[in-house]
């Protein structure tokens, strides 16, 4: 557990130059636990105070021009949450409500590795600022 969270901070600590020139949103949200989250271009990250989760976003569109809205589809891990770790997959619309504000809410299946196999479908919701 901590050699995955250890590789985790240095892949992201290496990436911090290119973060100046990065879309970025930072926000809370209700993501298996009270977190905090941020959007780092394509990547996910979710911070809770039991756990973490990295997602990357594979596809992403919306839904027509007008209406203030857009999907996405990740993939990504998480570790931390009952002691375990795993796979997830979100599948999330945003709702973009103001300048520089998203409101977002996902659905993710979720395998846990830890002891044995174990599936669920879990739920998030949060909001953002982007910067």
């Amino acid at each position: 557990m901590k050699k995955l969270l250890l590789v985790s901070m240095f892949m992201l600590l290496s990436s911090v130059p290119n973060l100046a020139q990065a879309d970025m949103k930072m926000g809370v949200a209700l993501d298996m636990d009270l977190s905090l989250v941020a959007q780092i271009d394509r990547y996910n990250l979710v911070l809770g105070d039991s756990g973490f989760a990295v997602d990357y976003l594979v596809k992403t569109g919306k839904f027509d021009n007008k209406a203030p809205l857009s999907w996405y589809f990740a993939g990504g891990g998480w570790a931390g949450w009952d002691d375990g770790f795993g796979v997830r997959a979100p599948v999330g619309i945003s709702w973009y409500f103001a300048k520089g504000w998203d409101l977002y809410g996902q659905v993710q299946p979720v395998a846990d590795f830890d002891d044995d196999f174990k599936f669920s479908v879990d739920g998030a919701i949060g909001v953002r600022y982007s910067f």
